[in-house]
């Protein structure tokens, strides 16, 4: 596989003998990776909160009910 691609800004003043500016003055403003498998944090969860967790315990207290309400009367 290949290592992503990389956009680069680069600044450079045009070659001219007059300006005195060197093509080689190049250099890299912003180097920012892109392309498949770049790791940009997508993805990546955070624990759960204790608010978070007892909200689940709740709702699923709550399907359980109603899918043994639902077997019960069907």
């Amino acid at each position: 596989m290949s290592a992503p691609k990389e956009n680069t800004i680069s600044t450079s003043a045009p070659s001219h003998p007059s300006v005195g500016h060197d093509a080689s003055e190049t250099s890299k403003v912003d180097t920012v990776p892109t392309g498949a498998g770049v790791n940009t944090g997508a993805g990546i969860t955070r624990p759960k909160t204790e608010a978070e967790l007892e909200a689940d315990r709740k709702y699923e207290e709550a399907m359980e009910e109603e899918y043994a309400k639902r077997e019960g009367g069907a």
